[in-house]
């Protein structure tokens, strides 16, 4: 793997695990809170979760090959 390609990966586990902990933060405060705000941001984390790893293995992934 190169330099750039290590560069990418360690920026996209940094983010990924931020975006990650965010929805667990939200999902916590739901369960704990039962507030409706705090489940559709966790919804959207996890929907930001999933796209920024779909998005990391199809296009930048792809791209350095």
């Amino acid at each position: 793997m190169s330099e750039q390609g290590k560069r990418a990966l360690k920026i996209f586990l940094e983010f990924w695990l931020l975006i990650g902990l965010l929805a667990a933060f939200n999902l916590f405060n739901y369960f704990r809170s039962g507030s409706k705000l705090f489940l559709v941001v966790a919804i959207i984390c996890i929907t930001g979760f999933i796209g920024w790893a779909l998005f990391y293995f199809l296009y930048v992934r792809k791209r350095e090959e």
